[in-house]
């Protein structure tokens, strides 16, 4: 493939005049001002795709199998070629292999941006030509679906979660002992209540026995004073 001037990526040819040339004339002239040593015949002819919207564009693909000198032949040829710099920034190899991490190789090219139909051509002639088995193509191909959190994003949530969680302590801490200093100060207040009571109550006994008639009134204050004491304390702990 080429990368081209736009900075998207796409195979080599271009727009042709069907009113002064056939596919195959028109396609080997724009091939020669960026490739400058190849010629493809109706035999190579795959596959044609209809672009949609404003524009519509039909683009006929053409697919050659090449030896590996072929292949480095053009690559020269390419660099000397009146587009090269111009229309376009240089050829590209497209890794037809996975990396163990899942992602290099394959996946991560077909993460680039691609002009028109270009992504769906590579993919169409990866298949039909089997130059990548269909389960490794379809891996390749739902592993750019994924959405990516960049690494530093992940790093800032990392520490944004840690000072959260260390906030979040402190405040919990500092709320437990408020909690707790409120709850004694309660439990005291409320103690003092229950003496005070408790003295009235054995007053008023004492009174009561000092009436003749009267027998004595037994009044647990102790008890449920300190009963009540122990039950306010463990509420508010809680």
């Amino acid at each position: 493939m080429q990368m081209r001037f736009d900075g998207l990526l796409g195979f080599p040819g271009g727009f042709v005049d069907r009113r002064y040339w056939s596919l195959e004339d028109g396609l080997n002239r724009v091939l020669g001002l960026g490739l400058g040593c190849v010629r493809l015949t109706e035999a190579d002819y795959l596959c044609s795709h209809l672009t949609e919207g404003p524009h519509r564009v039909v683009a006929h693909f053409y697919a050659r199998q090449l030896t590996l000198e072929e292949l480095h032949t053009i690559e020269i040829s390419a660099v000397h070629s009146r587009d090269h710099g111009l229309e376009v920034m240089g050829m590209v190899r497209v890794p037809l292999y996975t990396q163990k991490d899942r992602m290099g190789g394959l996946p991560n090219f077909l993460g680039n941006s691609f002009v028109g139909t270009a992504k769906f051509q590579l993919l169409f002639a990866l298949k039909i030509l089997n130059m990548v088995p269909e389960e490794k193509l379809a891996e390749a191909v739902a592993a750019t679906q994924k959405p990516k959190k960049p690494a530093i994003d992940q790093a800032a949530g990392a520490t944004g979660n840690a000072a959260g969680a260390k906030h979040a302590n402190e405040l919990a801490a500092k709320t437990g002992n408020e909690l707790a200093e409120r709850a004694e100060n309660q439990a005291g207040v409320q103690a003092a209540e229950q003496a005070v009571a408790g003295l009235e109550s054995q007053a008023v006994a004492e009174q009561l026995m000092a009436v003749p008639g009267v027998e004595a009134v037994e009044q647990p204050v102790g008890l449920g004073a300190n009963a009540m004491l122990e039950q306010q304390v463990a509420e508010p702990m809680e």
